[in-house]
């Protein structure tokens, strides 16, 4: 499923874009047809990026350079227009292609294709990265730590790596939780957790949590491509897998 936001100060323009590309790609999700500078770059600030835009240059407040000027926008982008004068200037920017009205069903669908691909590339880019990044990590370790002392009170509690379900920040301290629910603190970054753990049992899910192989439940698909891990003990705070490494929490759980 793709999400589009299109940028048209045409109305039936944008209407008439709409239906070309539904029916092309019935898949797609038209998030919104916006009109001017001023309602894209409002809307940009407060929505999730789309996955692609088109684009009009002529819009009904200025030229869509200006959304640029005022917003980053993280995504590639369509450009449709009735002049080709601004082709080079579009191409500077997040430009995959460069439509000319009236637009013709053959080209955008060559444009969609051309962003289908692009984007399946990237993504196969990313894990090959993240799986080589992961596979250097872990020859570059030392052994797996097994044993910690942890502060108690006026003691110091000998726990095993085996015993933690999952270790997490809170108040700006690392905090073990136990498979049997108890909870201690950790006088060591998760960064440094993160490389003394045998990786094979523990995963990095997020920049809060480190996780154990035994404390996961269930899995569960999430918004935006994410997952959502159940653990048990149960967690406070949702664990989240983010869409660009959930190819790596599958590959090392299925290990």
């Amino acid at each position: 499923m793709t999400r589009i936001l299109i940028i048209e100060d045409e109305q039936p323009a944008g209407q008439y874009l709409t239906q070309l590309i539904q029916k092309i790609d019935p898949k797609t999700v038209i998030l919104d047809i916006l009109e001017s500078v001023e309602t894209a770059v409002n809307w940009l600030s407060n929505n999730m990026v789309p996955d692609l835009i088109f684009l009009d240059v002529q819009l009904g407040d200025g030229t869509c350079f200006q959304v640029f000027e005022q917003i980053s926008i993280g995504c590639p982008v369509i450009f449709t227009t009735a002049h080709d004068e601004y082709a080079l200037r579009a191409f500077k920017l997040n430009s995959i292609d460069y439509l000319l009205k009236p637009i013709r069903q053959e080209a955008l669908k060559f444009s969609l294709d051309k962003y289908y691909q692009l984007n399946e590339e990237n993504a196969i880019n990313k894990v090959k990265y993240l799986e080589e990044l992961m596979h250097s990590q872990i020859l570059n370790r030392r052994s797996p730590r097994k044993s910690f002392l942890v502060p108690y009170r006026d003691k110091l509690i000998p726990l095993r790596d085996v015993d933690f379900a999952w270790l997490t920040i809170r108040n700006s301290v690392v905090v073990a939780t136990l498979h049997d629910d108890r909870n201690f603190v950790i006088d060591k970054s998760l960064e440094e957790l993160e490389n003394q753990l045998d990786p094979t049992n523990f995963f990095r899910a997020n920049r809060q949590f480190i996780i154990s192989r035994q404390c996961i439940q269930e899995i569960e698909l999430y918004f935006n491509g994410r997952l959502l891990l159940r653990t048990n003990p149960v967690s406070p705070n949702q664990i989240l897998i983010s869409k660009e490494r959930v190819p790596v929490f599958k590959k090392w759980f299925e290990d």
